[in-house]
């Protein structure tokens, strides 16, 4: 049986009230012991399922506007190539991710013009990348979580620890500043900046250490079991999952909540 799986219901909770008398103490417990909470990124604060984030809108962008600089470069490199280098350049992203490496912009562009036996000129090299790493519309933030990150921050320590790919952190600070919680946060922990991915330990190491606080004094709140609650357990912190019983296309492998919550606002609703 799943530790703390949650139902269907369970999404519909809100407040302490809601909850069972098994799953009072535990919040209880949580709200006694704990200091500082770390959370996750995409599918956590930042909406990762609609368009234009890293899905289908700026997925073409990226592929015209990288296509316009090889045809520009003499290569005569079609529509569906692109595409295919592009697929390759997300296996490759997958290849590192499992292996708790690093992706950032610059690899996957390079994969892409090594499975299109391509090069590009400094300058062109340079304008892709720009666009690669940019966001023209910024990803939206998940309904909700921006008052509920303002009012946590009033009562415990907060850090973000983030797996990138094509973005890199200092993008997603501007994006957190316009949503104005980038100021909520005692340390931002990018995979990018310090070349590990979650669960690897450097991660949560990172966090604690900007939060000064002890491993079991934290709690961590992330949307994907595998790297959240696996990672943040391993440090000894405690960990929240955020229901999304399918990520990818495939379920996701019980590795142990404390908690469970449909969001980062039902999070402050009960901590709160």
């Amino acid at each position: 049986m799943p530790h703390l799986m949650p139902e269907q219901k369970h999404l519909e909770r809100a407040t302490a009230e809601a909850l069972t008398p098994r799953e009072k103490k535990i919040w209880e417990t949580l709200r006694q012991e704990i200091k500082g909470l770390t959370l996750d990124l995409w599918g956590t604060i930042l909406d990762d399922t609609h368009p234009p984030t890293d899905t289908i809108v700026y997925s073409e962008q990226r592929q015209q506007f990288l296509l316009n600089e090889l045809r520009h470069a003499g290569y005569h490199i079609s529509t569906e190539q692109v595409r295919a280098a592009y697929k390759r350049a997300w296996e490759y992203f997958d290849e590192l991710w499992l292996q708790q490496i690093a992706f950032e912009a610059n690899d996957g562009l390079q994969e892409m013009l090594k499975y299109l036996h391509a090069e590009l000129p400094h300058e062109s090299y340079r304008r892709v990348l720009d666009f690669f790493e940019s966001y023209k519309v910024p990803p939206l933030p998940l309904e909700g979580v921006v008052p509920a990150i303002q009012n946590l921050s009033e009562k415990y320590a907060l850090a973000l620890i983030s797996d990138t790919a094509w973005t890199p952190g200092r993008r997603l600070r501007e994006i957190l500043a316009e949503y104005e919680i980038l100021h909520c946060f005692h340390a931002l922990i990018f995979s990018g900046e310090v070349g590990h991915t979650k669960p690897h330990p450097i991660m949560f190491a990172r966090a604690r250490a900007g939060l000064q606080l002890p491993a079991h004094e934290c709690l961590h709140t992330g949307d994907i079991q595998r790297t959240d609650v696996a990672g943040a357990k391993a440090a000894g912190m405690r960990a929240a999952w955020i229901y999304r019983p399918v990520y990818a296309g495939k379920a996701q492998e019980d590795h142990g909540p404390d908690v469970t919550v449909a969001s980062v606002a039902e999070l402050a609703k009960v901590l709160l």
